[in-house]
């Protein structure tokens, strides 16, 4: 994905031509963010599943949704426990 964007090719095609079954914020981040997804970029991510899954009348696609929901959210709090752990460090290291 990177190299495809390095290259010039635009995130819409990129998407389309090469990752159909992947979501346009998906490859978005995993272009400009290096792989690491920002908690903003899962917010989107998890929202757009959730829409879809409202939409979906198949309940095997709902059921994939769900799973993947799962692991979004999984991300999200393993994210936000490691931040609270830094945090933590540096304030005992300013001594508050």
């Amino acid at each position: 994905m990177r190299r495809l964007a390095q290259k010039g090719k635009q995130i819409s095609k990129i998407v389309s031509e090469d990752f159909p079954k992947l979501d346009y914020w998906e490859v978005y981040f995993e272009v400009y963010s290096g792989g690491e997804r920002s908690s903003r970029g899962i917010k989107r991510m998890i929202t757009t599943r959730l829409n879809a899954m409202a939409q979906s009348t198949s309940k095997s696609e709902r059921a994939a949704s769900a799973q993947e929901l799962h692991g979004l959210v999984w991300h999200l709090y393993e994210h936000h426990k490691a931040n609270r752990e830094k945090v933590s460090k540096i304030r005992a290291i300013l001594g508050e």
